[in-house]
């Protein structure tokens, strides 16, 4: 199309005389002339660019714009150039070669124009408005468009281009044009509405089979209605359309005629359905209701919907929480307190459960269970006792279970719990009734009590009928096994735990027990589908005993993969672990299975030495520690969790010796075991489980390893001591700092005899201590039982020293002592002499 426009301008152009003066024009004599013409294409390639940028983004309207745009410049635009018509046609299109006829409008103004009116649309200076009085387009966007655009005529006329009257025809044409366009497009759209419009109208009145007409008067004019009096309208004329379906049903009656009756039974279904409607409707009410917003605050429109909502019972919990706000402050008396339930229970009686399931006034009956007495706290269970199970699963009624699990009788906490037999599943596997299933397991049912619960996890028969006869799962598996339903109780305590994991609700110890006789009983598929699903969520299981049992199978039982990914579960948690009483075995068994020690060390072990003081002042933390240093040590470790590590020998699911991995671990913290011990020394020695582990550690280390620096704060320590009595820095005759040095002299005895070492703790002591302050020892017993310590494990030339200080000089000191301590040392003196 385009080229079919250009072709005959491109003919006459060639036929114009050049040679002609110019016509006098005002814009040319008021205007400086420019002799830059090429200023007018690169104008209107700048606006044809800004254009595409602008609606190349917005994918609902450009396709309809850039449609409209390049059919109204193809129609109206002629551009024309010097050569063969077929040629240069081209050479205008992609701006090889550009001019302009001598036609009486101006093409290039209308170019800029049409350019401006896809921009900003064909508004003037001031923007279109909405039917709300809105701006549809920015004001200041529209005047900017406008601008660029009259500056654009002004450039045409400054270079001669075009006349003044061709600038200002071609505004009026692309005007024009763009008018009739959207007026023919607008014509289009209205009659193609019109049309369908038309169609649909006639296709529902051929639907319609029976119609019913009222009688009206075509002049009444419609009144406004309420809700009720629509309600009551709407009624009436069902009740109109009822009768004529009775008559309609009568002649049904006379006549068998089966369209009648199909006609019948659908216009009373659809009433039906109506009826149902409204009511839900009136049910509803307040949701519908205009508020002024704006002179009423929050407080005052939930006031109004809870009227609504709870009709004549708004008064009763309007009163109850008024009195639940005195009743609940610490300062009210006993006996305002009692006065106050008195009240509360003639205002709440035959309205406990709807009292319970409010956010509010569940309140009102927790305080009443708290505070009231016995006769009051029999009258409101009495009214929740059927819905227990249901009450525990409400997000508001689960509270007054809770308070009487509290606060009840035994026999209501009693009655609660047998409340939860055939529900102990469903509960567990919910948010809400887990919390009273956790609380009543773990804080109120002794052991008899729990296995009865646990039962339930077993097969759908437990529900209804406990079992007495077996103590715990191995003893009915047993039972089970005999008759071939073993594999149906381990099937059925999956389902159970895996809906449990995927729920992510692993907090509750009874999930744990459960999960902890599964694992310990399933075959080698079930634990590995079990392992998998529940690898990367153990840290919510590790408070209790049969979670963190959970936790150290999943180790022996799981894949490399599967420990990576558990070690990874555990970042940022291990100093909490290694605090928890049920927690730190887990550690215990990372350090025994994990063969990867590069990853233990920089998740596990980095922080754990980062937090080296907080770890080892803990009474659980430290025997982490401990574990890194002399690992499965019963004389230092808990002996039921020693052997439990033991039994993972048998597993052979690790490929390492495990000589080799406690030596990788023991490298990496080694240091920081040294570092702690040297500046906090004293503190070690009176710590006696400190003191063993830096003996332990001292056997440990290798000849290569320096304690130079630990013996000698060891020695400054002991210089400074005395052995005055009651004296606090009467190190030596204190219990457990004498064991503690003990242990370490026959460590570093040991130490020195695998491999003979230059720097020994006896030759600190004796280098570093004052003579005389090591003669003070004698005159207490542990002072001398040091000496004969040092006598049996020292080196040779360190019993000559001893000997050297004590012989002949401290011997009648010794032999006048009564102790028993100097009668071995003087033994000892004599008999290496």
């Amino acid at each position: 199309m385009v080229l079919r426009v250009y072709l005959p301008v491109i003919w006459a152009d060639q036929n114009i005389p050049y040679w002609l003066p110019t016509l006098p024009d005002i814009g040319h004599n008021l205007l400086p002339y420019c002799t830059y013409f090429q200023i007018n294409n690169h104008y209107i390639s700048i606006a044809f660019i800004l254009v595409i940028i602008r609606y190349i983004f917005q994918r609902d309207i450009r396709l309809i714009v850039f449609r409209r745009w390049f059919f109204l410049q193809a129609v109206i635009c002629n551009t024309i150039a010097v050569g063969s018509p077929s040629i240069e046609a081209f050479y205008i299109m992609f701006f090889i070669h550009t001019t302009c006829g001598d036609v009486l409008f101006s093409v290039h103004t209308i170019t800029c124009m049409t350019q401006k009116i896809v921009s900003s649309g064909s508004s003037w200076f001031y923007p279109k408005l909405d039917s709300t009085g809105d701006p549809l387009s920015f004001y200041i966007t529209t005047l900017l468009v406008w601008i660029f655009t009259i500056i654009g005529y002004l450039f045409i006329i400054a270079t001669r281009f075009h006349y003044t009257v061709d600038v200002f025809l071609g505004f009026l044409l692309a005007n024009l044009t763009w008018q009739i366009y959207h007026y023919y497009m607008t014509a289009t759209v209205e009659n193609k509405k019109r049309k369908l419009s038309k169609k649909s109208d006639e296709s529902t009145q051929k639907k319609k089979k029976v119609h019913f007409s009222f009688d009206q008067s075509k002049n009444e004019i419609p009144k406004k209605m309420d809700f009720d009096t629509l309600s009551s309208s709407l009624k009436s004329r069902a009740s109109e359309k009822l009768a004529q379906v009775a008559v309609a049903k009568r002649q049904a009656r006379d006549k068998t005629d089966p369209t009648i009756l199909s006609n019948v039974k659908l216009i009373k279904k659809q009433l039906k359905s109506k009826q149902k409607q409204m009511e839900h409707k009136k049910k509803k009410k307040h949701i519908n209701i205009v508020q002024d917003k704006e002179n009423t605050t929050f407080r005052q429109r939930l006031k109004e919907r809870q009227k609504l909502r709870r009709g004549v019972l708004y008064d009763m919990a309007d009163k109850s929480k008024k009195i639940w706000e005195i009743l609940r402050r610490d300062e009210t008396t006993n006996e305002v307190r009692v006065k106050l339930c008195g009240e509360l229970m003639k205002l709440i009686e035959g309205n406990v459960k709807f009292l319970s399931m409010a956010h509010d006034t569940t309140r009102v009956l927790e305080c009443l269970i708290q505070f009231g007495n016995e006769q009051q706290k029999n009258y409101i269970f009495e009214q929740v006792q059927k819905d227990l199970p249901t009450m525990s699963k409400s997000l508001y009624a689960h509270h007054v279970v809770m308070k009487f699990l509290n606060y009840g009788t035994d026999n209501q906490k009693s009655l609660i719990k047998k409340s939860l037999y055939g529900h102990v599943c469903k509960l567990a596997r919910h948010s809400i009734g887990c919390r009273v299933l956790e609380y009543c397991y773990n804080d109120l049912c002794n052991s008899a009590e729990r296995f009865q619960l646990v039962q339930e996890f077993y097969g759908r028969e437990y529900a209804v009928l406990k079992t007495t006869d077996v103590k715990n799962i191995e003893e009915l598996l047993a039972t089970k096994a005999a008759t071939g339903q073993r594999a149906n109780v381990l099937e059925y305590m999956q389902e159970n735990l895996m809906a449990c994991i995927q729920k992510d609700l692993l907090s509750t110890s009874i999930v744990h027990r459960a999960m902890h006789e599964y694992i310990r009983n399933a075959d080698e598929k079930g634990r590995t589908e079990l392992v998998d699903a529940v690898k990367e969520k153990l840290i919510k299981m590790v408070h209790s005993r049969d979670g963190a049992r959970v936790a150290i199978y999943c180790l022996w039982f799981g894949t490399n993969k599967d420990r990576k990914a558990l070690i990874k579960s555990l970042k940022s948690f291990v100093v909490k672990i290694a605090k928890e009483e049920q927690g730190y075995p887990i550690l215990w068994a990372i350090f025994d299975i994990v063969d990867d020690t590069k990853l233990v060390s920089k998740i596990i072990l980095q922080e754990l030495m980062s937090n080296f003081d907080d770890i080892i002042s803990d009474s659980h933390g430290k025997k982490v520690l401990m574990y890194l240093i002399a690992p499965r040590n019963t004389k230092h470790l808990q002996y039921d969790l020693v052997q439990l590590m033991k039994t993972s020998d048998a597993l052979n699911t690790s490929k390492k010796d495990s000589e080799i991995r406690q030596r990788e671990l023991f490298e990496y913290c080694k240091s920081y075991f040294l570092e702690y011990f040297t500046s906090n020394t004293l503190a070690t020695l009176k710590d006696g489980f400190q003191g063993f582990m830096m003996t332990e550690m001292i056997e440990r280390l290798s000849p290569e390893d320096n304690l130079s620096s630990f013996y000698t704060s060891i020695s400054t320590l002991l210089d400074n001591a005395t052995v005055e009595p009651q004296a606090e820095t009467n190190l030596i005759e204190n219990q457990i700092t004498h064991n503690v040095l003990r242990h370490l002299i026959i460590a570093d005895g040991k130490r020195q005899k695998k491999q003979k070492h230059n720097q020994t703790l006896v030759s600190t002591l004796l280098s570093t201590i004052s003579p005389d302050t090591l003669r003070t020892w004698i005159l207490c017993n542990r002072g001398c039982f040091i000496f004969v310590m040092m006598l049996e494990h020292g080196q040779s030339d360190e019993c000559k020293q001893i000997r050297s200080l004590l012989v002949p000089s401290a011997m009648d000191t010794l032999k006048r002592q009564s102790f028993a301590g100097a009668k071995v040392l003087v033994e000892k003196l004599l008999s290496s002499s």
